[in-house]
């Protein structure tokens, strides 16, 4: 994401803040459902809930993401998958220029089956 330079140092340490945020949120409920402990089922369920809630509420639009953008002066695109977080953290560590919509349909499928993981090992098994 750019910076605006009219942007002071503060607002980008907030938006750099909210950025790792997004990243401890997105690891966390990427990998944790697979976790031996409850209270990381627990997180899994309780923070991709949220997530999910909050798209469906904001048209497919991160928080996290909007944000970072209000801090770093971004103007929002039009297109919610024009904002995918997936997408830039793939270009930043690895150099991979995945089509946005297809970054946002993995996105979802692997949230939902972490989510639907999480929720078996808590409620089911």
């Amino acid at each position: 994401m750019q910076t605006s330079s009219e942007v002071n140092w503060i607002n980008n340490r907030f938006a750099d803040f909210f950025y790792i945020l997004h990243i401890f949120f997105t690891i966390f409920c990427g990998i944790m459902w697979i976790g031996p402990y409850e209270w990381m089922w627990w997180g899994v369920f309780i923070l991709y809930g949220l997530t999910e809630i909050l798209w469906f509420f904001r048209d497919g639009y991160c928080i996290l993401t909007d944000i970072e953008r209000y801090f770093r002066k971004v103007p929002r695109p039009s297109d919610a998958a024009g904002q995918n977080f997936i997408k830039r953290l793939l270009e930043q560590i690895f150099n991979l220029d995945v089509d946005p919509k297809a970054a946002q349909i993995f996105t979802r499928y692997w949230g939902l089956m972490g989510w639907s993981i999480a929720s078996l090992r808590l409620f089911i098994i």
